[in-house]
């Protein structure tokens, strides 16, 4: 009987992941020491359904209570234009709850791969916050690889794999997922995008 020959670790297939960083976005919570709340915009804090966009689930009562009773400040950050994301959260209704729009035009960095960072450092020197009093709430792994190069504390929420998963649970607690979870296709479509590709989404950036 032949002993199956052993894959040399160098000729083995890899699933590309995010580098390792201090919060992976599972167990990042909101604590009482957060003075502003960024979050993305299309597929986060709203989603297409039918002809509108929609506010994801429970995200009224998020940002009811983070915005309107706690009253920390919530910004949305975005590579997609002024104009689409303002559309977006009037369609959503969502626009009263937002305190300042970070976007395309004033806070998107476009990277030598064709990849758009976001820039959360800028939203960090207006309200002159430290790094650990700020929070970013995204779905994609541009957005976790956003708040890793900015040292941002960083909360993962998923898009469609997980249907009933609800905004309102990060009030009680963190969202259980990991930055380094996303598939390898998903990790793919964001991360090896090469420059001049056609954008995506809506707005002029990949959407976010």
């Amino acid at each position: 009987m032949q002993t199956p020959a052993t894959v040399p670790p160098c000729h083995q297939r890899r699933t590309p992941i995010i580098p390792a960083m201090p919060q992976f976005g599972g167990s990042t919570i909101i604590t009482g020491g957060i003075r502003l709340i960024l979050i993305d915009c299309f597929e986060t804090l709203v989603e297409m359904r039918g002809r509108a966009y929609q506010p994801r689930q429970g995200v009224k009562d998020f940002l009811t209570h983070y915005a309107s009773k706690v009253g920390i400040p919530v910004a949305v950050v975005s590579d997609a234009n002024l104009a689409a994301v303002e559309d977006a959260l009037r369609q959503a209704l969502l626009a009263t709850y937002i305190t300042r729009i970070y976007h395309a035009d004033n806070a998107a960095e476009r990277l030598p791969d064709g990849r758009v960072r976001k820039r959360l450092d800028l939203p960090l020197a207006e309200f002159a916050l430290r790094l650990d009093q700020v929070v970013f709430v995204g779905d994609s792994p541009l957005d976790a690889e956003a708040a890793q190069h900015h040292q941002v504390q960083f909360i993962r929420v998923p898009r469609s794999e997980d249907a009933a998963f609800s905004f309102a649970s990060l009030i009680t607690g963190p969202s259980r997922y990991r930055s380094q979870e996303f598939q390898a296709t998903f990790l793919n479509h964001y991360l090896e995008r090469k420059p001049g590709a056609p954008d995506a989404k809506p707005g002029g950036g990949d959407g976010k």
